[in-house]
């Protein structure tokens, strides 16, 4: 690449307003990219990251601001539009035509300078310096390498409509990263790729020489390609937050202003309680002073009367004129108080297996504070096996049996069929209403008091894996089944979800593909189950 041409590549967004309906989208948001920048865009679901990149690729207009783009640009969306007929070839094609264009006109600028026609030099340099920033010689074997490494679909005549969501978008990812974009704008590029994949598109971007913007709640990616985290959150002063100093500046710059916001807030709620509380002294004295003891003082306390008046006014003048200027900050996780009983063995199971689903046989017991981590590949039976344990799949083989007092939480995948028009505090309700004890729904941190009163249905997937989480939570539970728990919740939740489940006293039990959770938990035992191998019963190592 031409690093003379790549330096003066950027995106400059200036004061990005967007409102989609009647809902504030993006308000307010700034941010530069150019070469060598990698920055990450950050927030619970429907804060608007993808709506950013779309405005910073030109794709959407915002309602106000403005953005400033220099380079080429090359953007990878969750889902890609195709037209009727076209082909795998067809999009391999489209994103090698411009080093295709640079060689002929190379070859053609190659031919002027046998001709010595005027200004041949001169076009021959600009042709060779175009050829060389798109590393144009090696464009389509580069798009090769990447489909291959991504387990893409390399067959030319290959319709994309015929290519599954997952197919099309590795295709598209390929070609991407063939490609020699300036700038690359990528939403959630983790999303249907396997471990190989993940760790070629990890090579690279960090290989890449332009900037670089990702959308992803991949916490392992973020850790390995971003130095600055945009994070679109609420924040203290409602405006988007810059943070840089890697995922780690990111964590602790994000919990430092959120520790100072809470701080704050509680100081001036501790305030206004205070003068509450003095306005109420001031009038329990004066009504003490008013009513005095018949025949006994009278005229004493009707002198102090006046002062006391005057006392309860300034009181009360003082609290009317205080304001709480500080906004309530966002709730965090909050995992309920358990009283488990140590030594109970809470859940067993003996040779368990699913045909088809779950071909090893599983023994493992769990007991209060047992760690279990479960891995292996698609299809290897992990949801199976947490399903069969909480009771929801049946086990072909084996057995399993609960302690009868035992509380479990299954965590699943998704979230169950839910009553679209009901609150999610009445949905709540009627699913803890039996429990004894349970946890209140505002004390979970899980959902906001707007999200709440909103009817289910109009959730977005993360409120829902929220308030999932919380009507499992909410029993108390002494063992806790997660099945890829990371799935729709934000990466600061993943990462309060992650220290929860280290320290809760209850039994807890993993199975996930999230590369950063795996690292988290490496010290947990592990039970490896393996695709159709009938080598023995899998227990925990």
């Amino acid at each position: 690449m031409s690093i003379s041409h790549r330096a003066h590549a950027h995106l400059k967004a200036t004061s990005i307003h967007v409102t989609l309906g009647s809902r504030p989208v993006l308000a307010d948001v700034c941010l530069t990219v150019s070469t060598g920048s990698r920055i990450a865009i950050v927030g619970e679901n429907g804060r608007g990251k993808s709506t950013l990149l779309h405005v910073l690729a030109g794709l959407l207009v915002p309602d106000s601001g403005t953005v400033t783009r220099a380079g080429t640009i090359g953007i990878a969306q969750q889902a890609i539009a195709f037209r009727a007929g076209e082909t795998v070839g067809d999009l391999i094609a489209e994103t090698v035509e411009p080093a295709r264009r640079a060689l002929r006109e190379l070859d053609a600028a190659t031919l002027s300078l046998t001709t010595a026609a005027a200004g041949a030099d001169d076009a021959y340099a600009a042709a060779l310096d175009t050829a060389t920033r798109l590393d144009a010689w090696d464009a389509e074997r580069r798009v090769d390498i990447a489909l291959s490494a991504l387990h893409a679909c390399a067959d030319r005549g290959r319709a994309l409509a015929t290519l599954s969501v997952g197919q099309r978008y590795r295709v598209r990812l390929a070609c991407l990263l063939g490609s020699a974009q300036d700038i690359l704008l990528l939403d959630e590029p983790t999303n249907h790729l396997d471990r190989d994949g993940l760790d070629f598109l990890t090579d690279r971007l960090r290989a890449h020489s332009g900037g670089l913007v990702v959308v992803s709640h991949d916490r392992a990616l973020l850790r390995d390609v971003a130095d600055e985290f945009l994070d679109l959150d609420p924040s203290r002063d409602g405006h988007p937050q810059l943070f840089a100093g890697g995922y780690t500046g990111w964590q602790q710059g994000r919990d430092r202003a959120r520790a100072r916001w809470v701080d704050d807030h509680e100081a001036q709620l501790a305030e206004r309680a205070r003068l509450h509380d003095a306005v109420s002294s001031a009038r329990d004295r004066l009504s003490t002073g008013w009513r005095p003891d018949k025949g006994h003082g009278k005229h004493q306390r009707q002198s102090r009367t006046p002062g006391l008046v005057q006392a309860l006014n300034r009181r009360q003048s003082d609290l009317d004129a205080h304001t709480i200027t500080v906004p309530a900050p966002p709730l965090r996780l909050r995992f309920p108080d358990l009283r488990v009983r140590p030594g109970i063995t809470l859940l067993s199971c003996a040779e368990v297996t699913v045909p088809g689903r779950l071909d090893s046989p599983v023994s493992l017991a769990l007991a209060a504070g047992d760690r279990l981590l479960v891995t292996g590949h698609n299809g290897a039976g992990k949801s199976t096996l947490l399903a069969a344990l909480a009771g929801a799949v049946e086990p072909s083989t084996g057995v399993v049996e609960r302690h009868t007092t035992a509380r479990i939480a299954f965590i699943g995948q998704e979230v169950p069929a839910w009553d679209p028009d009901l609150t999610a505090h009445d949905l709540y309700d009627q699913h803890t209403r039996h429990h004894r004890d349970p946890v209140p729904l505002t004390a979970t941190g899980l959902l906001e008091p707007r999200a709440r009163a909103t009817p289910v249905g109009r959730l977005s997937q993360g409120q829902q894996r929220r308030l999932h989480l919380a009507v499992q939570l909410a029993a108390r539970p002494d063992l806790i089944l997660c099945d890829e728990p990371t799935n729709h919740l934000s990466t600061a939740l993943v990462d309060d979800l992650t220290a929860a489940l280290r320290t809760t006293p209850a039994a807890v039990v993993v199975a996930t593909h999230d590369r950063r959770m795996l690292a988290d938990l490496i010290d947990w035992p592990e039970l490896p189950l393996s695709l159709r191998s009938t080598e023995g019963a899998a227990t925990p190592t």
